[in-house]
């Protein structure tokens, strides 16, 4: 066993290594044991450690483009002053996360080379979940997949309904190539490329008049009326039941259950979604559910109707041999009998986020540790140093300024590393170091006057250091 060296958790063993040697898992001499980007410790534990696994190469990044104008850069920083980071400035104003980028990349590969792959997001509130999808979305997007998203409530998208769960994945689906939502266009794309539909309703395991997908399909290949089209697409995407408009070109439609068990059928559905994004040219589908420390608040029989599809999704993701989860454990629907899957390579990419909590999911029971990623505060002073640059040009930017490059040179190398020992010593937390960033930037554009050494007193005294 190696004794390596944590500057904030002092000396430790050093039990496994994870994701080539970008983690590590650590027993400290305080009895804690946490699993931790291996930068984090110092030169001579790295150095040590390298005699028996060779490190990976540092990841660099290029200086971020900003897809941005004036305008909207001023709407950045607005949200920016509230501890938010919009969805649209994700990529270029993510604080580290350069393992959990690693990780999901390699999810995204699994996706695209096989059946697919599961990662279960886990952190406190204000610890970046939302931000970590959305990277994830963007990251999609930019390879070729469509994106379903849905963030669950109590009322709208309950975590034990897989119908309004379904409903909110396919009404939301993103393409890479068309800014449209919704299924329309891949539906639209697949009647658009011969032998697409009669390749879908080869691999169909059900009877095609039995199978919601394949028969709705068929129906819009000849389909007369474009108010019978409209409403069988919306019928599909879970927004309605059957109706009298839809009988000029699809007069049986097979039953979309809402009662009952329903997790097969829309795990089913969801995996055949993939399965006809990849055949129309997409890489698969990448689903992302947001929000689902709801099932905290659910009652007993509520949470086994949410386990059910959650464990539904992660067999599917993962294939039948998956190691942890049996199909067969996920119960059928009395009324009609379906397979978890549509196929058994169906590309597809679950990814779902659940605050910590002890009445969360029992996710480390579904999931190898491989497949979980937890967010919290360590950051290093560099990650905080750079999102701080990267602010301070989103900030010239809105204001129309060129900086003093010794002024700011002088607090950007001293303002991080108060920052990180702030958050580090649980004295803000994140959305309160991207707040106070802004400020900083603020009263260094608007009062010329304020002397470096006043404007770090004053922070060191907010931060109470």
């Amino acid at each position: 066993m190696q004794t390596v060296y944590h500057p904030q958790f002092g000396a430790g063993t050093l039990v496994k290594t994870y994701m080539g040697g970008f983690e590590w898992e650590v027993v400290f001499e305080s009895g804690h044991r946490f699993r931790l980007p291996a930068k984090e410790f110092n030169e001579e534990s790295r150095a040590a450690h390298d005699g028996g696994l060779k490190m990976p190469p540092p990841i660099t990044h290029p200086q971020a483009v900003l897809e941005a104008d004036q305008f909207r850069a001023r709407q950045t920083l607005e949200a920016l002053r509230m501890g938010i980071v919009p969805l649209q400035d994700a990529e270029t104003l993510t604080i580290g996360l350069e393992a959990e980028r690693v990780t999901l990349d390699r999810a995204f590969d699994r996706s695209e080379e096989s059946s697919g792959d599961v990662l279960a997001v886990i952190g406190d509130y204000g610890y970046g979940k939302s931000h970590f999808i959305e990277l994830a979305a963007r990251r999609g997007l930019r390879d070729d997949f469509v994106i379903a998203s849905a963030s669950l409530d109590l009322v709208e998208v309950p975590p034990s309904k897989a119908h309004k769960i379904y409903e909110a994945l396919v009404t939301s689906l993103r393409y890479p190539d068309t800014p449209q939502r919704g299924l329309l266009p891949l539906i639209q794309r697949a009647l658009e490329k011969p032998g697409v539909i009669s390749e879908f309703e080869r691999l169909c395991p059900r009877e095609a008049k039995d199978c919601p997908i394949t028969a709705a399909l068929l129906a819009l290949q000849d389909c007369p009326s474009q108010t019978a089209f409209e409403a069988t697409v919306q019928w599909l995407s879970g927004q309605a039941k059957a109706i009298a408009d839809m009988k000029t070109c699809f007069k049986k439609p097979p039953r979309l259950y809402v009662l009952g068990e329903t997790a097969r059928q829309y795990s089913y559905l969801l995996t055949g979604l993939s399965l006809l994004a990849t055949l129309v040219g997409y890489k698969g589908l990448v689903i992302l559910i947001d929000e689902s420390e709801h099932y905290s608040l659910l009652r007993a029989n509520q949470r086994e109707r949410a386990d059910s599809f959650f464990k539904a999704m992660i067999i599917s993701a993962l294939g039948l041999n998956n190691g942890r989860l049996n199909a067969k454990d996920i119960p059928e629907n009395q009324k009609a009998e379906y397979p978890l899957m549509f196929s058994s390579e169906p590309h597809l990419f679950f990814l779902f986020a659940l605050t910590e909590s002890a009445d969360r999911m029992p996710v480390g029971t579904w999931l190898a540790p491989t497949h979980i990623v937890r967010l919290d505060d360590r950051f290093i002073e560099k990650d905080i140093r750079e999102f701080f640059m990267t602010l301070l040009r989103y900030h010239m930017l809105a204001f129309g300024y060129t900086h003093s490059q010794d002024r700011y040179a002088d607090i950007g190398g001293v303002v991080p590393g108060m920052l990180s020992r702030a958050l580090s010593q649980h004295r803000i937390n994140l959305r309160e170091l991207i707040r106070t960033t802004v400020t900083i930037c603020d009263l260094l554009y608007l009062h010329s006057d304020y002397t470096d050494d006043d404007l770090l007193a004053d922070l060191k005294r907010g931060l109470k250091m």
